[in-house]
């Protein structure tokens, strides 16, 4: 036997069971997944004899007869027009790599390489990934900090509009603009709704971007839902019925749909459809699943069909949660309350259950996560320094809803255990004053780094390893986020200050998951050397007030 494949029977020896086994496992424990994919580990409750078929019979490639989705002409072009009457698009496109590759081509369609992008802080690193390949100058929309929570609000129109404004003026002018007519803005990008539920006043961004004849993008990766909540009262409405005009959604998040699967829709007249579908062709795998392809078409039927009375009980069970959490004394679960209380939440999307752990003494959020998990058996979204996410479907169970529902309580009992009888006391009042009160709405919870170069140049530049605590004064030569949900803490070109070191230190001493460095345990980051470090300047990163 050769060394070779000692070396691999001693490799499997010494390693836990495999990937296939540890899902089995998992799949036949009591752990309850309050995180995606959305159909919760569950079928699609529609009727079809024996559920979804066996996945060798009928996975297959480009044959006669089944189309192909980067040139769709037959049965492909129906489902995906299909789910474009659906939603009330122009056009939609199946996604099979996920929203990444919907914002990807998105960012692409709208700008030209070296243009200008003006987009939300608080979006998802595809985002900066679209802006690094196109080498794009980024500017920058801040959200508001809904301090009660820890978390970010939305973006203000009046900001998109300053933004575009000033940008206008400056063309108009060419004021020492080496970079002439490519340094307009040509798209605006958000995420709305945010990982834990705000929704931004999508109507009048729009109506900002268009008074400049740009296009409105938004991620609305966690929204894809919302199309089939018609007969609720709790929840918004897509962004695509508020004038944006490409809206990219995971079904996979949200809805009964496989991992990976996603939707992109074009609606109005400031996109060009043929760029959408060129770059589209560029970002996603020329071997398109047809078992990712079968379960999107199968889940927009089902949804648009029977889904929509679904969604109601969804609705009801969610409403009866929140109920039970009315009795809660020191953890707190975010509410719709957040709509009338702050300025910059448009909407809140309901199906995001957010705990906070901020009113607890020395318990935060990956405490409250581990407690779920080892005592609970309930397995959560994500995990911040001050709160955690369940995220919620309509496949999810009343038992589901019941069980997260009873820990939190009980967690909660023992927590009120731990404080003085006068604590509880001044905790129930503040309690009640922060429900009568509108609190203030402070800067935005990202920091504001400053920007010595942009991010492409950056990432091109040379570099050198440098230990965390030695950045500070240092160029970032790589991203570096809390994922989920991947918001940049840093991006490559801005420049480490003590906060932004202490909030990375802070994050990894919690056991949160950091990453973006190439070094894995995320001890030692990418930094421009001496010399590059030093080289060019852009000014610092403009912060749209």
């Amino acid at each position: 036997m050769g060394n070779r494949r000692i070396k691999i029977l001693n490799y499997r020896k010494e390693k836990q069971p495999g990937l296939l086994e540890r899902l089995t496992e998992y799949a036949g424990s009591d752990a309850y997944p309050f995180h995606m994919p959305g159909h919760k580990r569950r079928e699609i409750p529609d009727g079809i004899p024996g559920g979804f078929p066996d996945p060798y019979g009928i996975d297959i490639t480009e044959i006669d007869g089944f189309d192909n989705l980067h040139h769709a002409e037959g049965i492909l072009k129906d489902a995906m027009d299909e789910a474009a009457a659906i939603y009330g698009a122009d056009r939609s496109w199946y996604l099979v790599n996920g929203s990444t590759c919907g914002i990807l081509s998105a960012v692409f369609a709208t700008t030209e390489n070296g243009g200008k992008i003006l987009t939300a802080r608080n979006c998802h690193k595809a985002v900066y990934h679209a802006i690094y390949l196109n080498r794009l100058e980024a500017e920058y929309l801040y959200p508001e900090e809904i301090t009660e929570f820890g978390i970010n609000g939305g973006i203000r129109a009046e900001d998109v509009r300053k933004a575009l404004e000033k940008d206008a003026m400056r063309c108009a002018g060419n004021s020492g603009d080496v970079r002439g007519k490519n340094t307009k803005i040509q798209a605006v990008l958000i995420t709305s709704p945010t990982y834990e539920g705000v929704v931004s006043d999508i109507r009048a961004i729009a109506d900002a971007a268009h008074e400049y004849g740009i296009p409105l993008i938004v991620d609305e990766a966690h929204g894809a839902h919302l199309e089939y909540a018609d007969q609720c009262h709790s929840f918004p409405k897509s962004a695509l019925e508020y004038g944006a005009d490409i809206v990219i959604q995971s079904l996979h998040k949200t809805l009964p749909c496989f991992t990976q699967t996603a939707i992109l829709h074009v609606k109005g007249k400031f996109v060009d459809q043929d760029r959408v579908s060129r770059y589209l062709s560029m970002f996603q795998t020329s071997s398109p699943s047809y078992l990712f392809m079968a379960g999107m078409e199968r889940c927009i039927r089902y949804m648009d069909g029977d889904g929509r009375n679904g969604m109601v009980r969804y609705e009801e069970r969610l409403e009866h949660f929140m109920e039970r959490m009315e009795g809660l004394q020191v953890l707190e679960v975010l509410d719709r309350e957040i709509c009338g209380k702050y300025r910059t939440v448009a909407g809140w999307d309901p199906s995001k259950i957010v705990v906070s752990t901020m009113r607890a003494e020395d318990f935060h959020g990956e405490e409250l996560a581990e407690t779920l998990r080892r005592k609970y058996h309930l397995e959560m979204e994500m995990t911040a320094p001050e709160y955690v996410i369940a995220m919620t479907s309509l496949m999810d169970t009343e038992e589901g809803f019941e069980r997260l529902g009873t820990a939190l309580l009980e967690i909660d009992g023992a927590l009120r255990h731990c404080v003085e009888p006068e604590q509880q006391k001044e905790k129930g009042e503040s309690k009640e004053k922060e429900r009568c009160e509108t609190p203030e709405v402070t800067e935005s919870k990202v920091l504001h780094p400053v920007r010595r170069m942009l991010i492409c140049e950056a990432m091109d530049a040379d570099t050198e390893r440098t230990a965390f605590q030695d950045t500070v004064g240092k160029v970032s030569a790589e991203f570096v986020y809390l994922y989920p949900p991947g918001i940049p803490i840093i991006a490559p070109g801005e420049v480490f200050t003590d906060a932004i070191v202490e909030k990375i230190m802070a994050y990894k001493a919690a056991g949160l998951l950091v990453q973006g460095p190439a070094d894995p345990d995320a001890d030692v980051i990418l930094t421009l050397s001496s010399e590059d470090g030093n080289n060019g300047c852009t000014g610092p990163l403009i912060l749209i007030q």
